[in-house]
């Protein structure tokens, strides 16, 4: 059999063959300057910065007032929240009801109370369920420990191979673990309140991880040339820059769809065994293109990221699946668009081997030329397959009926997921499904393993005869069987579950000491009332990237839902957009990030780290950021006003309201 390849230019193919070309391909890269690793990011940090001096004056001077619509906006915001806190209320049938499911009450008849009662109902909600203001119960020692211990840990946490080799599951468990002591002498000696340790655990995205890390280690080990091999084989490509582009576009559609931690737990170990596979000599640039663009495609749907999820459960005003994906399609485009160019960019040695620019690169890109080097990779690609033909022939003769049965369960996954199911529930389900598939099949359909021994030259020796005491024969006991707890389960990754829980400790006792309220309130200034109107837009934007990526993006959402109750739609989708792209600033920047550093150490490939990923991630996190922000700006669908609050124009408020004077 003939490779389609072997019509190129012969000249260029023996070129590519040649000993010196091999040497040439063989050749560690050398290690980039200083300059040339982090000149982008610092140019994309002084460009930020400018930009906000130009719009808003080094000091906060050009800071524009409130215009008369924006005044009579807080005052209307004000007096709600005065009529809210005028209401009677039975804390009997709250609790009754249950405060903490706001599902099903937006829109209450008016026999059920109608605006106002609901406008209760969320204020108790964000007040007893979301953010519990402790921090006026620290004393200025107990903020200053507990900050110094959070950031200790996050420093620990960023660079886990500076300190001891403990791994970032055993340093996130043992500052939780820290935490909760330095809280309890704390309490004891009255320098700040008790610390619920439990509470700030959120159980959700546990049980999810455990029930996506389940159904994907019985999807790959339940057949082999199944389902799971195909997909990888999918993404395969014999140019280096062509499979970062398939990992880059799956990574961002799977996002949307389901689940940015999701997707990045399936595909992490496929994108490093396709690494594997190739020999490629560094493997961050394949992760870096699931990291990152799963990140931002997550910002495209509701669904794609938790951020998102509870920013539509807390927000004042109702946002659709459509009004959410049609003001986001525009910004993540964009951002999607300058991620993978500057990823091309950045790692042009690696993607395009042989090439000598970038416009040689976008030649390549554009209209397929190819290098000495790339087609000296695509012959031994095809090289391989070619000497796997006969045995891939064995295992291509159509889908199995346990491929099938593999088929239909994720279907029906995603149909469950999509219809608005619990996801926790429905990915242990479906996890659960599959164990008891695997183990049947394992059982009953599975060949059995030989117990057969053999001597020096290969005849079969007759089975061993036991005998007692007395010189009776003893049967031979029955064949233990091995159950799933002791193949399967054990490959859970039960230390990234223990990651997560110290992190939500670390940070659950950072948040109550009203650190993170205090840098938003001082950062932003004369702009938090209008935080999402050009110019302060872009300085709104810069500092919930910095909070997301010291104090996670879930909380900073819990404590915007809290500080500003009344926030528009519009100004929902900026936070939404700005805190999810400001994953890809540091590692700890989102759990996407972690789960890929996770799964890859896992299987020994460790260039996934802190070091690495920032020179890359800050400066493609922020030109995405600041174009999509200014992009969102302009063409947005989301009203500026708040429709529950009768605040846009031509709305008729009912009868029984008085608005304020100047509104």
């Amino acid at each position: 059999m003939s490779s389609p390849l072997y019509s190129d230019d012969v000249e260029c193919s023996r070129a590519a063959a040649s000993p010196e070309a091999a040497d040439t391909r063989q050749k560690q890269p050398t290690k980039p300057s200083f300059l040339r690793k982090w000149g982008p990011a610092l140019v994309a940090v002084a460009g930020v910065l400018a930009v906000n001096a130009a719009l808003l004056g080094p000091t906060g001077s050009r800071i524009p007032a409130l215009s008369t619509k924006q005044l009579a906006a807080r005052e209307l915001r004000a007096e709600r929240t005065r009529a809210v806190m005028d209401m009677e209320w039975d804390h009997a049938a709250d609790l009754k009801r249950g405060i903490s499911n706001m599902a099903g009450s937006r829109n209450l008849s008016e026999a059920e109370g109608g605006v106002m009662e609901y406008t209760r109902r969320r204020h108790r909600y964000l007040g007893e369920y979301v953010h519990v203001d402790v921090s006026d119960q620290f004393t200025l020692f107990g903020k200053i420990a507990i900050s110094l211990i959070y950031f200790a840990f996050w420093v620990f946490l960023m660079f886990p191979n500076w300190f001891l080799p403990i791994g970032r599951p055993g340093i996130a468990l043992g500052g939780g673990l820290c935490m909760v002591v330095v809280r309890y002498l704390l309490f004891l000696t009255g320098q700040g309140p008790v610390f619920d340790a439990a509470k700030v655990i959120i159980l959700e995205p546990l049980f999810l991880l455990f029930g996506l890390m389940l159904t994907t280690i019985y999807l790959e080990k339940m057949e082999r040339g199944g389902l799971f091999d195909r997909l990888r084989d999918s993404l395969d490509d014999p140019v280096n820059w062509k499979r970062s582009a398939k990992v880059m576009v799956m990574s961002t559609i799977g996002s949307a769809a389901v689940m940015n931690d999701s997707i990045v737990l399936i595909f992490s170990g496929v994108v490093v065994d396709l690494c594997v596979r190739h020999k490629v000599n560094n493997s961050l640039p394949y992760l870096l293109s699931l990291a990152t663009t799963a990140n931002t495609g997550s910002a495209l749907t509701m669904t794609g990221n938790p951020q998102n999820i509870l920013i539509v459960s807390l927000a004042y005003d109702d946002i659709s699946w459509t009004e959410f994906f049609s003001n986001m399609v525009l910004p993540v485009t964009v951002a999607s668009i300058i991620n993978a160019t500057m990823l091309f960019m950045y790692y042009s040695g690696e993607l395009f081997p042989g090439s000598s620019g970038i416009l040689e690169c976008c030649g390549i890109v554009f209209t397929g030329t190819r290098t000495p080097e790339m087609l000296a990779q695509e012959h031994a690609y095809h090289a391989r397959n070619v000497a796997k033909v006969d045995h891939e022939e064995v295992h291509s003769s159509g889908w199995s009926v346990w491929s099938k049965i593999q088929i239909l369960i994720v279907t029906s996954f995603l149909i469950c997921f999509g219809v608005g199911l619990d996801v926790c529930v429905t990915s242990i389900c479906a996890g659960a499904i599959l164990m008891v598939l695997a183990a049947w099949k394992r059982q009953h359909y599975d060949p059995k393993p030989e117990m057969v021994e053999y001597d020096a030259d290969g005849n079969t020796l007759p089975p061993k005869k036991m005998y007692d005491m007395d010189g009776n024969e003893i049967e031979p006991e029955e064949e233990e069987l091995v159950t799933e707890s002791e193949t399967t389960l054990t490959e859970v990754d039960y230390g990234l579950l223990m990651l997560f829980i110290g992190q939500f400790i670390l940070i659950g006792s950072f948040d109550d000491t009203g650190v993170p309220q205090a840098f938003f309130n001082l950062a932003m200034g004369g702009c938090a009332d209008q935080m999402t109107a050009v110019p302060c837009v872009y300085w709104f934007v810069l500092v919930i990237t910095i909070l997301s990526n010291v104090a996670s993006n879930v909380p900073v959402v819990q404590m915007l839902a809290a500080t500003f109750p009344f926030a528009t739609p519009y100004d929902w989708m900026q936070v939404s957009f700005s805190a999810t792209i400001a994953g890809n600033l540091t590692m700890l920047g989102s759990a996407a990030n972690m789960i890929v550093a996770f799964q890859a150490a896992k299987v020994g490939d460790r260039t996934f780290t802190s070091e690495r990923h920032a020179p890359f991630g800050i400066p493609s996190t922020l030109i995405s950021l600041y174009a999509g922000t200014f992009l969102l700006s302009i063409v947005h669908f989301s009203p500026e006003c708040s429709i529950k609050l009768y605040q846009c124009e031509g709305q008729v408020a009912p009868e029984g309201w008085v608005a304020p004077e100047n509104a």
